[in-house]
């Protein structure tokens, strides 16, 4: 049950204008932050996309910066390791980049634009059937992030099973948009869970947990690891801000929910806002974030575990995860009425501790 949170970059911080080719051929266009315009044949990239026909020619030109001859030159994304990260935990450095990083809009939101969001799947013993119920995200090639609620979850019918990555649209298969399709979503099966060995189910205190893959992921255009800030290199509070969720579940004002991948974005209030909405039944701590409180503005169900992230502009235009959904209130999407996420940063070292080494 949970908000928004979304970071737009500005205008201000698109990159300069690049002047490629002077010829009568040549463009003058914007190459996106975090990606540099270099020959076709060298992003390697675009070049897997087009081998796999993932990407079609006509939308290509739309992705061009200019000539160098005859020879495309491309947004390329960069993919230069971040310091900010815990190496353990991202891939070859590689993390919280879209590959196809927003050329069109900076605003686009489709298939490919939060590629670390899965779905945490349950086997219905009785039909065998998998049902969606919460949500996780991709921190490694072999580690799903989520809420220990999740993990633990169980009733008489269902019992965790997989992970679900790749998807965008639940009705399509595979998501394509603008041209590109992406590759076929897939369900990964889990071989153990970590839970925080301190988690209490009654008041949701260290509510975090690992779920670790039979198989490692292979990344693609739908499948990306996000970055993690480790405890050393933030020190920010978060308030003030705003941050987006990402997932699948119903918001307020919706009847069921959408099958299309959702962004929330939402306010990050101080953490006595909280404690005074839910301090009485449940102790607030430091190693939570407040967020959400406006009208109409809120997750309602099926979010637990969905990832809330950040663009960071001083980290090559990464996105980081800053928490994810732990609990809410009944009064969702009223005024004055936030949720309560766990803070990633807090469990950094925990996180690292408990990976596959």
């Amino acid at each position: 049950m949970v908000g928004k949170g979304m970071v737009i970059e500005e205008e201000g911080d698109r990159s300069p204008r690049m002047i490629i080719d002077s010829s009568s051929r040549g463009q003058e266009l914007l190459c996106s932050p975090g990606s540099t315009c270099i020959p076709l044949a060298e992003c390697t990239i675009m070049a897997q996309l087009l081998q796999q026909s993932c990407l079609q020619n006509d939308k290509l030109r739309g992705l061009t910066c200019g000539y160098k001859g005859n020879e495309p030159l491309v947004c390329c994304p960069d993919t230069c390791p971040s310091p900010w990260t815990t190496e353990r935990i991202t891939f070859q450095g590689t993390c919280g980049q879209p590959q196809l990083y927003n050329y069109w809009n900076l605003k686009y939101k489709g298939v490919g634009s939060q590629p670390w969001a899965v779905r945490v799947g349950f086997k219905n013993k009785l039909s065998d059937r998998i049902d969606y119920l919460c949500m996780g995200s991709i921190i490694s090639s072999t580690v799903i992030l989520t809420a220990a609620h999740c993990a633990l979850a169980k009733t008489s019918t269902h019992q965790i099973a997989c992970v679900r990555v790749g998807e965008y649209n639940t009705n399509n298969d595979p998501d394509c948009t603008l041209g590109i399709c992406a590759k076929s979503s897939e369900d990964v099966p889990l071989n153990h869970i970590v839970v925080h060995p301190g988690y209490d189910s009654k008041t949701f205190r260290h509510n975090i947990a690992l779920l670790v893959l039979k198989e490692p992921l292979t990344f693609s255009l739908s499948v990306q690891p996000i970055c993690l800030y480790s405890k050393a290199a933030t020190k920010n509070n978060f308030e003030g801000r705003r941050a987006l969720l990402v997932g699948w579940g119903k918001t307020a004002n919706q009847r069921e929910a959408s099958p299309l991948q959702q962004h929330l974005e939402l306010p990050i209030q101080k953490i006595e806002f909280c404690a005074l909405v839910y301090g009485s039944t449940v102790p607030i701590t430091e190693n939570e974030l407040c967020v959400g409180g406006e009208a109409d503005k809120d997750a309602c169900s099926g979010f637990g575990g969905a990832p809330l992230v950040m663009l960071d502009t001083k980290v090559k235009n990464r996105y980081f995860q800053i928490g994810f959904v732990s609990f809410g209130s009944e009064q969702c999407g009223e005024l004055g009425v936030p949720s309560v996420y766990t803070r990633v940063d807090k469990y950094t070292d925990w996180i690292v501790a408990n990976s596959p080494k």
